[in-house]
């Protein structure tokens, strides 16, 4: 910024005002024309504008200050004021307008003693005056957004919607916020996300759905009901065939009849029990089926 305040260019304009009232009352009375100097009435006005604009400008009300320093250059005219209108404008973001002012006030006063600061002011503005004119023109242009997906049989879905395949890697336009984005593939687990897009930028969203985990329940061998059954079957056979051989002595509860018999029943009895046996162990074997992971086609 100048090293020179606006309220010391204030106060040099009241200064020059004051000489030319001066100036212009030593004129009426030798009645030399003053073709050149504003009148004292004029200089007065000017006097009254520059107060209430250094008044405005200290209150940070620019608005006012930019009016008045107006009034008093249209009253009596001073380069002075061009710098203070500058200021004013420039504080309240006016940019452009300020340059015009500050080059206005390098036009008009007689070697300015800050040339070299109010320059460097003046490059200073317009730079911020080109980071508008970009923000502006990507304000225009919009927000936009642009996908990339991993797979290229991949769905996309967008706040609900599904997009065209053709979307993927190409920018398009966007609100300005949250959006959710969904993407599904054959065999991959669902993507989602949410993506903010902020004004006038262009967000990327690059969306890679793992592989999806499938998983199968499959039971358990029935290796030892099958075993008891076996077992409790022959056993049960050979009872049926020691019934078989008592049934078929002569004699009536001889010793041979008596020891056939007594090997059935046996037999009989160790049938049954492993008939029991494999019953139990088919469940127990089927309630023990594990889950396995099976991995994805």
């Amino acid at each position: 910024m100048p090293a020179v305040a606006p309220s010391s260019r204030a106060l040099c304009s009241l200064t020059l005002l004051a000489a030319l009232s001066a100036s212009a009352s030593a004129q009426a009375q030798t009645q030399t024309p003053a073709a050149q100097l504003p009148s004292g009435a004029r200089v007065v006005e000017a006097q009254r504008h520059i107060v209430a604009a250094m008044t405005a400008f200290r209150a940070h009300d620019y608005s006012t200050a930019i009016h008045e320093f107006e009034l008093s250059y249209r009253a009596a005219p001073d380069a002075d004021v061009w710098y203070n209108l500058a200021r004013a404008r420039e504080l309240s973001n006016d940019y452009e307008g300020a340059v015009g002012d500050y080059q206005r006030y390098l036009r008009d006063k007689v070697d300015p003693p800050d040339r070299a600061d109010v320059e460097r002011t003046i490059r200073s503005l317009q730079s911020l005056m080109e980071h508008q004119a970009a923000a502006s023109r990507r304000q225009a242009e919009g927000s936009q957004v642009r996908f990339e997906l991993a797979r290229r049989d991949a769905r996309l879905f967008l706040d609900g919607q599904e997009l065209p395949a053709g979307e993927a890697g190409v920018a398009r336009r966007i609100a300005t916020g949250d959006h959710a984005v969904r993407v599904t593939a054959p065999g991959a687990q669902e993507w989602d996300a949410r993506v903010r897009v902020r004004t006038g930028e262009v967000a990327t969203v690059f969306a890679a759905p793992a592989p999806a985990t499938r998983y199968e329940t499959r039971p358990a061998g029935h290796v030892t009901s099958i075993v008891l059954a076996c077992l409790g079957a022959a056993s049960l056979g050979t009872a049926g065939y020691f019934a078989i051989r008592a049934a078929g002595q002569d004699c009536a509860a001889c010793d041979a009849q008596v020891t056939q018999s007594n090997r059935s029943d046996i037999f009989l009895g160790v049938g049954a029990g492993l008939a029991v046996g494999a019953a139990v162990a088919f469940f127990v074997e089927r309630a023990s089926g594990g889950t396995v992971r099976v991995a994805s086609p």
